[in-house]
């Protein structure tokens, strides 16, 4: 496996290679490959949780290093900002040689790059988790999770959710399958049967969380996620309930 087979080099590589403290060589804990860099048990927290995806080797090398700062001033001029900021914050993409590192504010980009067929596709949801070093080249990493692409299976799960998401249902409901019976009603219960028939044989897949997680409103700031939830439109001037029956309707299980 060479350099550019990786995630890490190849978000290093397309920043320009910037200047990193270390000059140790050796094997590489987190990719594997032997480089420069600094010492790993330099590196390496207390709170580290991910022995079990190391590699045999004593240094962190200057790609993974970069792809795990905590601080750091390259991404904060990249992205316009005056303060560091860490790059496990934030997805990562690249195309065409290019890095694009962007906020779940994004994520109207964060499609275009995936339907174009971004060589490093790695959505952060949380922000918390170095995801990065664990990401694999030509696959779409969300959060640890990865999936071969499939942007037909994408576009299809969009077309589906998005409009019930834009009418009113949260991203939670659809997820879980528990609808607000109101929210049904202001959607069409034919209209939302037609698409829960299709949303239950996804249920419980990445693809149906990573199509939640970049499905957007005309109003959204991009920042729910795949568990986010719109405010419950009162109907008839009622207080908001979960699976309340509606009037006239025998919904079954819902």
């Amino acid at each position: 496996m060479g350099d550019m087979d990786l995630p890490t080099h190849m978000i290093y590589n397309a920043a320009g290679m910037p200047s990193i403290d270390g000059m140790e060589t050796g094997q590489c804990r987190l990719c594997g490959q032997p480089g420069v860099g600094q010492s790993f048990d330099r590196w390496v927290k207390e709170t580290f949780t991910d022995w079990d995806k190391l590699h045999p080797g004593a240094i962190i090398c200057h790609a993974c290093l970069f792809c795990t700062l905590e601080m750091d001033m390259w991404l904060a001029q990249r992205l316009g900002k005056e303060k560091p900021q860490r790059m496990r914050n934030y997805s990562h993409f690249v195309l065409d040689g290019m890095w694009y590192p962007l906020s779940k504010g994004d994520k109207a980009e964060m499609r275009r790059l995936l339907f174009a067929g971004a060589d490093v596709a790695v959505i952060a949801e949380s922000g918390q988790k170095h995801i990065l070093p664990w990401a694999r080249v030509g696959w779409w990493t969300f959060e640890l999770a990865a999936v071969r692409p499939s942007p037909d299976r994408l576009a299809q799960i969009l077309a589906v959710i998005e409009p019930l998401y834009q009418a009113g249902i949260s991203k939670a409901e659809i997820d879980t399958g528990r609808y607000d019976g109101r929210r049904i009603l202001l959607v069409g219960l034919e209209t939302w049967r037609a698409a829960e028939a299709q949303i239950k044989t996804w249920r419980g897949a990445l693809a149906l969380a990573l199509a939640l997680f970049l499905a957007q409103k005309d109003d959204d700031n991009g920042t729910s996620g795949s568990s986010g939830s719109a405010p419950v439109a009162a109907v008839a001037g009622d207080r908001p309930v979960v699976q309340e029956q509606i009037p006239g309707f025998d919904l079954g299980a819902v």
